[in-house]
């Protein structure tokens, strides 16, 4: 019997034990058959989801694009009616190939860039993509159809597995330093401690630190988890990050008042965000700053070499204005004073990251030579993102790792913590 041919109950049944399985409390739904209600209501390391489910009998893409469209739609409606709750739509399909997820990944990531979304198939495979501070939800069935591990779900380069590399890195920035990395600096024994400190799911955790382990680029050092090997991790690390495209957008000031820079830094000095205070473990060491996002609008930050000058170190001049907003539109961009522009008139490349929990996470507010307080990339966000640049990127590089990542995270031996 294919997903077409079974009956609501039995879909939503299906789902339940899935998600049931993946350590999601899923609560009773009544929305079965009725437009008003959603269709399951799931939750998962705090977060509230709300599940819209649709069945497709073939997998023509026409049908795939059509029923991602309704039941997001359907779901967002209802996820607006409970304060917080995320949208979830699941589109059921006879098979879960490789094929039918890039039919409606492409259509995603093209019409609602960001949103959760996911996959179900008829002997109960599951895959759940997007969602907020937990990786992807990758669930196959049965032996009749032996797949080869996925790239991506054997890789420690994911979004939140950069997030929690950047967590263990951070007790590495000492004194002055810390102003380079916004991170909790917490001791990090276990793999919980660090799904607690890095504030994504224990399962995520687990799964990082484990392939981690098997790479042998983690080890139980004095003070807890220590990324070891810290040269080749970074160097397979900066290699994973320049493979991922990156949309790029030219866009322009529609009221030029000042030099592009400045204007850029006063735009984004205005955004809605504050200092959350984090006590540290040792109270000789005081508090670390980070950033909390309060508005209700896409993250942003200075990017690149415009990062690297912001940071206080010696930057490539000339160079392009590149700044990261979470999502591109019509409306983020006008948020900023901007609109879309050609190339040849574009004054600054506005960057949406493939990578947001990441970026985002990590970044820091510092006080450029304008006098503006702006939220800003990390250290090494922004090491890892002018490498490759063709606008003499290897040389910011060169620069940043001499003068602070060879006397941060690259000071030590990667045993120290054993010594």
């Amino acid at each position: 019997m294919t997903s077409a041919h079974r009956s609501e109950v039995e879909l939503a049944e299906m789902l339940r034990r899935a998600l049931v399985g993946q350590g999601f409390e899923v609560r009773p739904g009544d929305g079965l058959g009725r437009a008003d209600r959603a269709d399951l209501e799931a939750v998962l390391g705090g977060q509230h989801f709300v599940i819209e489910l649709k069945a497709a009998g073939r997998n023509r893409s026409e049908l795939l694009h059509g029923l991602a469209a309704a039941s997001l739609m359907q779901a967002r409606r209802h996820a607006a009616t409970v304060p917080g709750a995320i949208a979830l739509p699941i589109v059921a399909v006879t098979n879960v190939t490789d094929r039918t997820e890039g039919l409606v990944r492409e259509w995603m990531e093209r019409e609602a860039p960001g949103a959760a979304w996911g996959l179900m198939g008829s002997d109960g495979e599951l895959v759940l993509r997007g969602l907020p501070g937990i990786e992807a939800v990758v669930v196959r069935r049965g032996p009749s159809r032996p797949r080869l591990p996925r790239k991506h779900e054997l890789d420690p380069f994911t979004d939140l597995g950069q997030w929690m590399a950047k967590v263990l890195l951070a007790p590495r920035f000492h004194g002055a330093e810390r102003r380079f990395l916004s991170a909790p600096r917490v001791p990090i024994r276990r793999a919980r401690h660090l799904a607690q400190a890095a504030k994504v799911s224990e399962p995520t955790s687990a799964r990082w630190v484990k392939l981690m382990r098997e790479r042998g680029f983690l080890e139980d050092g004095r003070y807890g988890l220590s990324i070891v090997r810290t040269r080749e991790f970074l160097e397979q690390w900066r290699r994973a990050n320049g493979a991922v495209p990156r949309r790029e957008v030219a866009a322009r000031f529609v009221l030029p008042s000042a030099a592009t820079d400045q204007q850029l830094h006063a735009a984004l000095a205005r955004v809605p965000i504050s200092r959350q205070v984090v006590p540290e473990p040792e109270p000789s060491n005081g508090v670390s700053t980070a950033i909390e996002w309060n508005g209700d609008g896409p993250r942003a930050c200075l990017a690149l070499f415009e990062a690297a000058s912001a940071l206080g170190g010696r930057h490539v001049i000339g160079a392009p204005i590149h700044f990261y907003l979470e999502s591109i539109t019509d409306a983020s961009l006008a948020a900023f004073g901007l609109v879309r522009a050609s190339s040849q008139d574009g004054q600054v490349r506005v960057i949406e990251p493939t990578r947001p929990e990441s970026v985002f996470r990590a970044m820091v507010l510092a006080r450029t030579k304008h006098e503006f307080s702006v939220p800003t990339c990390d250290i090494l966000q922004t090491w890892l993102d002018v490498s490759d640049h063709p606008a003499r990127g290897r040389e910011q590089a060169d620069e940043i790792e001499r003068s602070v990542l060879s006397k941060t995270i690259l000071a030590e031996p990667d045993d120290a913590d054993d010594a």
